[in-house]
């Protein structure tokens, strides 16, 4: 069984998104979105991505 992510690093979201790395980091830098930072690591909880992806499906960035 292959072990499933719990959360994402901003180059995850980079290929997930289909965006550029600039435009990751404006995403998360960006008030609302969530992130858990680490050091200067940042990880975003998957589920909550998800709630979030379903709640902004309109926003540009």
């Amino acid at each position: 069984m292959k072990n499933q992510k719990l959360v994402y690093r901003v180059s995850d979201l980079c290929d997930l998104l289909d965006i550029g790395k600039n435009s990751a980091y404006r995403l998360v830098h960006s008030e609302d979105f969530p992130k858990i930072i680490v050091g200067k690591k940042i990880l975003i909880p998957k589920k909550a991505f998800e709630e979030w992806l379903d709640n902004n499906s309109s926003i540009i960035v």
